[in-house]
């Protein structure tokens, strides 16, 4: 049978679930107590292992996990309707049902995520559909009229969220990543009607039962289950979303019973990253050679020590799989698909100073590449295979919904290793999270 995503053709290198379970049971009991599965994504991301920890990284600290569960912060059902909007404005399906699923468990109305607003709900759904639609149209009334609502602070927290959701909405529909059939038995009897489907993600029911002999062991719903006792219960819930949990007193006691263990897993990741403008700036300026000006913009410490500690690693000389050449081409791409000046400028000045064998012709001629129409769009000479590959493979994954076919497909794997390819995809979802916050900040500096 011909692979229909990416991440079904390289499936046969993702990491046992037992193993991931191993290494970070507490990451996957936290995860599984905010939307009722251990996302298929798992195994997928730790084929390149820095790229797990990014998405553990951004998850939490964007998030303020746990704290947003116990009322700090914005509050958190318009938080989870902000990620459901952003997801749908991206069209990335398997998000689309994985924020519902947390929406309502945070306590946001089902009428509100079917387009039944107030009209702080509508603030927010514009906020969000604003900075995550391609081309984004975020603009200064559009923050204005969510602060008649919400505090600056709050405001940050969602618009935090939002660009979380863009790393995640970009990696798991380039990817093409499975979605748990728990998730769909939760949401599609609601948000089937407003146009959500399946899609590409239904692609495990393709397989026949010989084909899936032999296939890495999956993520199991409820492996880490609501009791914690690891046997499966789902306490005899019936699928749908009225029957979707909302926080209690026990969700909170399950999440402070696991969160010690995955903090102390995050401080090892973090070690000798601040979480002060000042000092993360100067710390990537050192390890890096580039100090993301953006994360100046930020208020929120936790947002501002993930963020920066997610680009050192990515960044690594030493972690990388594809070479930095390769990254900074991609996040030309990605800045030239989008049409973010910003980002643009900002990939030409790492090529620069991370990549100095990268000629200005090249660049030049990858620029032009990224900026056509897909129909006519071909490919620079001069590109070694791996090089060609990962330009390709940026082009068609940067749009929102991707434009990931089977010739990409083919190309990709041909060239690029699993780990190379799941670099690459986790390398443009930062360039998406990068670029809602640019789109934010542009907007919220406007001069009226």
């Amino acid at each position: 049978m011909t692979a229909a995503t990416l991440a079904q053709k390289i499936e046969s290198s993702s990491v046992d679930f037992d193993e991931l379970e191993k290494e970070y049971r507490p990451m996957l009991a936290l995860v599984n107590e905010l939307i009722g599965v251990i996302p298929n994504c798992d195994p997928v991301l730790e084929i390149w292992p820095p790229g797990f920890r990014t998405y553990n990284l951004f998850v939490p600290n964007l998030l303020n996990l746990p704290h947003s569960l116990f009322g700090q912060g914005a509050p958190k059902d318009l938080v989870g309707l902000a990620m459901y909007t952003s997801s749908r404005a991206a069209e990335c399906m398997y998000c689309s049902a994985h924020t519902c699923s947390f929406a309502l468990r945070r306590g946001t109305s089902p009428e509100a995520l079917t387009g039944d607003y107030n009209e702080v709900e509508q603030a927010v759904a514009n906020l969000a559909e604003g900075i995550s639609a391609v081309p984004a149209y975020l603009t200064k009334s559009h923050i204005d009229e969510l602060e008649k609502h919400l505090k600056r602070s709050d405001i940050e927290w969602i618009v935090l969220s939002v660009a979380m959701m863009g790393f995640l909405n970009k990696f798991m529909d380039t990817m093409g990543i499975e979605l748990e059939e728990a998730a769909i038995g939760d949401v599609a009897e609601l948000i089937g009607p407003t146009g959500w489907q399946v899609g590409k993600h239904a692609w495990a029911s393709e397989l026949e039962e010989d084909e899936a002999e032999g296939r890495p062991l999956r993520p199991r719903t409820a492996s880490v289950d609501a009791n914690g006792d690891g046997n499966g219960s789902t306490n005899g819930a019936v699928p749908g979303y009225t029957h979707v949990p909302v926080d209690s007193l026990g969700t909170y006691l399950r999440v402070i019973r696991q969160a010690p263990s995955a903090l102390r897993k995050e401080r090892q990741w973090t070690r000798g990253m601040s979480g002060r403008v000042g000092p993360a700036l100067i710390s990537l300026e050192g390890e890096v050679g580039y100090s993301f000006p953006i994360l100046a913009s930020l208020q929120q410490n936790r947002a501002v020590k993930a963020i920066a500690t997610a680009l050192r690693e990515n960044l690594d000389p030493s972690l990388t799989e594809v070479g930095l050449d390769i990254k900074c081409l991609v996040a030309l791409v990605y800045a030239r698909v989008v049409d973010n000046d910003m980002l643009t400028a900002e990939a030409v000045q790492l090529a620069d100073l991370l990549a100095p064998e990268l000629d200005h012709k090249i660049l030049t001629a990858v620029g032009r590449f990224a900026s056509s129409n897909s129909y006519d769009a071909v490919l620079p000479p001069g590109l070694t295979a791996e090089q060609a590959a990962a330009v390709m493979l940026a082009k068609v994954g940067s749009p929102s919904p991707s434009e990931v076919n089977e010739i990409t497909i083919e190309m990709a794997t041909e060239a690029l290793s699993p780990a190379q390819i799941v670099e690459i995809v986790v390398w443009i979802s930062v360039q998406q999270l990068l670029h809602r916050l640019y789109v934010f900040y542009d907007a919220y500096h406007e001069i009226d």
